[in-house]
C-alpha cells in the first residue's frame, strides 16, 4: 500500500521553502535600507571628522606660522603638519589661482569616494592663501577612530544579517508546521483508514481551506460508517432471507422425492410460495443494482401532476379498502403542470402511498393532496399509522434501512424504496422529507419545481440514489 507520508512532507518542506523565499526577500530588502541608512550615517560622521581635523590642522599651522612667517620655511612646515595628521594638502594662493605647495598624489583626484574641505590660512589680517585637505571616505587609515568605527559596523552588519537569518528559519519552520499540521493529521488519518480500517474523525481546526478539507474527510468517514453497516446489515439479511425459503423449497422438494409427502395440488402451492418470496427477494436486489449503478434517465414532457396522483391513488383505493383504511384526495385548484418523467413520478408517489396504506392499522386515515405554491408544487400523503421515532427519521431515505428490523423481508422488502424515490425527486431538481409523530402517524412531502428546463434544454440526466 502506497503511503502518505511522502506527500505531507512535501507540502510542509514546499511552504518551508516558500516561507523561507519570502522571508529572504524581505530580510534583503529591509537590510538593505537598513545598511543604507547606517552607510550614510557613517558617511556623514566620516564627512564630519574630516571638517574638524581639517580645522585641526588648519588651527596648527596657523600657530605655526606665526612662530616661522618666512616663506622658505613654509614647505617643510605643510610637509611636517600634513604627515602629523596623515592628510595629503594643497596650499594655493590668495586667488585660488597658482598651486603654492602641494602634497598631493594625483591618482587621489580619480578616487569615487574622495571628500575635500577647504578653508583660508589668515596672516597680518589677510588672507595669504587657501588651504585644500583630501580625505579618502573608504579608507579610514587616516583615523583610528574611524577604522574602529567601520570595523564595528561590519560586525553589527553580519551579526544583524544572521539574527534575521535566524529568525526567518524559526519562523519559517513554525509557520509551515502550522499550517501543515491539520493536513499531516489528515493524510495520518486517510492513511489509517486504507491500511488499518481504523476510523477517527479529525478535529477541524487550521485555515479555511483545512477546515473544509477535514470537514469533508470527517463526512466521508461517517458515510463510510454508514454504508458499511448497511452492508453488514445487508448480508445480515439477505442471508437469512435467503436460507429461509431456500431450506423450505429443498426440504419440500425432498419430502415430496422421498414420498414422504404426496405430489398434491397443496404441497407444489407451498413451494409456489416459497419460490415467489424468493422472486420478490431477486427484485428488491435488482433495485438495489439499479441505485448502486446509478442507470436511472429522465424521458421528460409535459406532465398534470394532478392526474398522475389521482390515477395512483385510484390504483390503491381497493388495497385501502380492503384494509379497512379511509383513503381521500385533495386534488389542487390550479392547474399542475410540469416537465417531468410521468413514469418516475408514478414511482415516487406509488411508493410514498404504498408505504402509508402498508404501515396504516384497520380503521385509519391516508390523505393525499397536491398544494401549489410560488415556484413549486407539493405532493403530500398524510396517514394515522404507526409514526417513525424521531431519531430514525434522518435515516428512513438512506439504502436498506428499515424502521423495523425484525420485520420479514417477504412483506418489508430491502429497504430501497424511499431511497430509490429521494434520488429521483433529487433528478427532477426537487426534493422529499417525512414529518412524523411515533404512534400518531406520518406525512410526506415531494416538493418539484413548477418551470424546469424543455426537453431540448435538459441534458440527459444519470443520477446515483440516496
Amino acid at each position: 500500500m502506497r503511503k502518505f507520508t511522502s506527500l505531507t512532507f512535501s507540502t510542509r518542506n514546499g511552504l518551508l521553502i516558500l516561507l523561507f523565499g519570502i522571508s529572504i526577500i524581505l530580510i534583503i530588502g529591509f537590510y538593505m535600507a537598513l545598511t543604507q541608512s547606517w552607510s550614510k550615517q557613517l558617511i556623514q560622521y566620516k564627512q564630519q571628522y574630516a571638517k574638524e581635523q581639517s580645522y585641526h590642522l588648519l588651527y596648527v599651522l596657523r600657530e605655526r606660522l606665526k612662530v616661522h612667517p618666512d616663506q622658505e620655511e613654509l614647505l617643510p612646515i605643510f610637509k611636517e603638519t600634513a604627515y602629523h595628521f596623515s592628510v595629503p594638502i594643497r596650499y594655493l594662493d590668495e586667488h585660488r589661482e597658482t598651486i603654492l605647495i602641494d602634497l598631493l598624489d594625483h591618482d587621489w583626484l580619480t578616487r569615487s569616494s574622495l571628500y575635500t574641505v577647504e578653508a583660508p590660512i589668515i596672516r597680518d589680517g589677510q588672507i595669504d592663501g587657501y588651504l585644500t585637505t583630501y580625505y579618502d571616505l573608504d579608507n579610514a587609515n587616516y583615523s583610528p577612530a574611524l577604522q574602529q568605527l567601520e570595523d564595528q559596523y561590519e560586525r553589527r552588519s553580519k551579526q544583524l544579517l544572521y539574527l534575521f537569518i535566524s529568525i526567518a528559519i524559526a519562523l519559517s519552520v513554525y509557520t509551515s508546521w502550522r499550517l501543515s499540521r491539520n493536513l499531516r493529521a489528515a493524510a495520518r488519518l486517510a492513511e489509517s483508514i486504507v491500511i488499518d480500517n481504523h476510523w477517527e474523525t479529525i478535529p477541524v481546526r487550521g485555515t479555511a481551506e483545512a477546515k473544509v478539507l477535514i470537514t469533508a474527510i470527517n463526512s466521508l468517514i461517517q458515510q463510510f460508517e454508514r454504508h458499511e453497516a448497511w452492508r453488514n446489515q445487508l448480508m445480515q439479511d439477505l442471508t437469512h432471507e435467503l436460507r429461509t425459503p431456500l431450506t423450505a423449497v429443498l426440504s419440500h422438494l425432498d419430502a415430496i422425492i422421498d414420498g414422504i409427502y404426496p405430489l398434491t395440488t397443496n404441497n407444489i402451492q407451498r413451494i409456489l410460495v416459497d419460490i415467489e418470496r424468493l422472486y420478490r427477494l431477486v427484485e428488491d436486489m435488482e433495485k438495489l443494482s439499479e441505485a448502486e449503478g446509478a442507470q436511472f434517465e429522465l424521458n421528460k414532457q409535459e406532465v398534470n401532476l394532478s392526474r398522475v396522483v389521482q390515477s395512483i391513488y385510484e390504483g390503491f383505493l381497493f388495497l385501502s379498502r380492503e384494509k379497512g383504511i379511509y383513503f381521500d384526495f385533495i386534488p389542487s385548484r390550479t392547474p399542475c403542470v410540469i416537465q417531468a418523467d410521468p413514469d418516475r413520478i408514478m414511482q415516487i408517489v406509488s411508493n410514498v402511498m404504498y408505504n402509508a396504506i402498508k404501515y396504516t392499522p384497520r380503521g385509519g386515515q391516508i390523505e393525499v393532496g397536491i398544494v401549489s405554491q410560488d415556484e413549486s408544487f407539493s405532493i403530500y400523503c398524510k396517514d394515522t399509522g404507526i409514526g417513525i421515532a424521531e431519531e430514525e427519521l434522518p435515516r428512513i431515505f438512506d439504502r436498506f434501512y428499515r424502521t423495523d428490523k425484525s420485520r420479514s423481508r417477504d412483506s418489508g422488502g430491502l429497504g430501497v424504496g424511499l431511497s430509490i424515490a429521494k434520488a429521483l425527486v433529487e433528478a427532477h431538481q426537487g426534493e422529499i422529507w417525512a414529518e412524523s409523530t411515533l404512534g400518531e402517524g406520518s406525512i410526506f412531502w415531494i416538493r418539484l419545481p413548477s418551470q424546469q428546463l424543455s426537453l431540448l434544454e435538459q441534458p440527459r440526466h444519470h443520477l446515483s440514489a440516496g
